[in-house]
């Protein structure tokens, strides 16, 4: 049977994965499959099951704009919830049939002759596909740092995105290592099972209070009046989407204010002399900023202790710090983050011409609009370099990106069929990027995740969520270049004559 529609592969059963699958659907493509290594969908939130995970922005913009959830149990929705509200997605729209769970993807291949991706599956399986979509996103790849003498440890150790649920931290000494996302929920959460609870940072974080409630009744009933849930979303998208001046280097004076409220803030709930060790030097905004009401008078108990030095050795009593301390513990658990600036790791990707990604990338991950890179057709990324979001919802980026990709594969009409971004077009867009990012927060030499290790800020988008939806809300054909065995010119004037 003759094909009228591209097959695709959508690498990713997360946010931004079901984001490209529920718009290809829309738009009567449906020749897709999902991938995904973890057993039911959710990503991240599948994943990480650790005592306290929750989402960091409120749940009325952490959500699908075509699938507003008027219920939710509280302000910030926790792990279990937000799992759940992708599985009703799922279920409610119908894309079951195109799942493939527990299936994970190791290589794939762009095979010249065939015009056609080879996806390796781990059993040795090959899907082949005409497009692929990468929505692996920034963290999902757990990073445990690589210090001597770990595996001479006596007691359980586990990362907190493999959290062991069999170990019982009743009674035990803890150490918790990092000071991260992870960390402010896990040790406000088993501070009170454990005999013992230490905090090994060796960079801490600014954190503000977050304003977290459960729904009452009374807020439930009006959310289910026509349009409330609606109005709900839109006031607080705007409303985080005012923050967005904050990231440039303009709004340093604003900065200095909110750091001066926050040292107050800091002094009075720990005391001076904790207050000194766990104070960021570096200014507010240029590494993620955390949200708890927990986590401050959680580090100020008598039963936390704060070690504000590195990890440089596992012993089989605890472990070895920078400055020379021993910390004993029982349990281990590696709050250590993940590998944000691999992107699409541990899956080998090879382009056209043999060119592997991680080569291409070796100075750094970028990608035209975040989503398509040179030497590589038909491949498209969700949350690739440069579209993290720190203002606003990054569930309103995914969306506008599964626009995007969606277009781009409505123009691959017929079997062989394939694009790739224009190599000018990329290093110009890059460069400017790069220049903007100049002006940012982000560069202003902070340690965190932002950056590699040479400086290049890869992970995050230098401006608002508005000017993002702007760059990508059409698929400019003029931008790529295309296949069918035509001069390039002739083959975009004719697709644009259609678009």
């Amino acid at each position: 049977m003759h094909r009228t529609q591209p097959r695709i592969a959508i690498i990713g059963a997360g946010f931004g994965g079901l984001a490209v699958a529920l718009e290809l659907q829309r738009h009567g493509l449906q020749d897709f499959v999902v991938l995904d290594r973890q057993a039911d969908v959710g990503g991240v939130w599948c994943a990480n099951t650790y005592p306290g995970a929750a989402c960091d922005v409120p749940s009325e913009i952490y959500s699908y704009s075509f699938a507003l959830k008027p219920d939710w149990s509280r302000r910030f929705g926790t792990q279990p919830e937000i799992q759940q509200y992708l599985a009703g997605v799922v279920r409610d729209h119908g894309l079951r049939p195109h799942l493939r769970l527990g299936c994970e993807v190791v290589r794939a291949t762009w095979v010249e002759g065939e015009a056609a991706w080879h996806l390796e599956l781990a059993g040795g399986e090959v899907l082949v596909v005409d497009v692929v979509v990468c929505a692996t996103g920034q963290l999902s790849r757990p990073r445990i740092p690589d210090v001597p003498g770990r595996a001479s440890f006596g007691g359980a150790q586990f990362h907190s995105a493999a959290w062991d649920h069999a170990v019982d931290l009743t009674g035990k000494r803890v150490a918790v290592v990092g000071g991260g996302a992870s960390a402010i929920q896990v040790v406000p959460a088993i501070a009170d099972a454990a005999r013992h609870v230490t905090v090994v940072q060796r960079s801490p974080m600014w954190v503000v209070p977050k304003y977290d409630w459960a729904q009452g009744r009374a807020e439930r009933a009006l959310m289910h009046l026509p349009g409330a849930t609606r109005l709900r979303h839109l006031a607080m998208w705007w409303k985080f989407e005012a923050n967005a001046p904050l990231i440039w280097r303009r709004a340093d004076p604003v900065r200095r204010v909110v750091e001066a409220r926050l040292r107050r803030m800091i002094r009075r709930q720990v005391g001076p002399e904790l207050a000194r060790r766990i104070t960021p030097g570096y200014p507010f905004g240029c590494n993620r900023v955390l949200l708890s009401s927990q986590w401050y008078p959680t580090l100020a108990r008598p039963d936390v202790d704060v070690v504000d030095a590195g990890v440089t050795a596992v012993a089989p009593e605890g472990l070895r710090t920078a400055d020379g301390r021993e910390v004993p513990a029982d349990v281990v658990v590696w709050c250590t983050g993940f590998t944000p600036t691999e992107y699409v790791a541990p899956m080998q990707v090879t382009g056209r011409d043999g060119r592997d990604l991680r080569d291409h990338w070796a100075a750094g991950p970028e990608a035209y609009l975040g989503i398509t890179t040179p030497g590589f057709p038909n491949l498209f990324m969700s949350y690739g370099p440069n579209t993290g979001s720190l203002t606003n919802t990054i569930i309103f980026l995914l969306e506008r990106q599964a626009a995007y990709i969606r277009q781009g594969v409505q123009h691959l009409n017929g079997p062989g069929a394939w694009c790739e971004v224009r190599e000018d077009v990329h290093a110009r867009f890059n460069a400017q990027l790069q220049q903007r990012l100049q002006r940012t927060v982000f560069t202003a030499g902070c340690p965190g995740w932002y950056t590699t290790d040479e400086g290049k800020v890869t992970t995050v988008w230098p401006g608002s969520h508005v000017a993002y939806a702007r760059a990508v809300r059409r698929f400019e054909l003029t931008d790529f270049a295309w296949s069918m065995g035509r001069p390039q010119a002739q083959r975009v004037a004719e697709l644009a004559g259609r678009a």
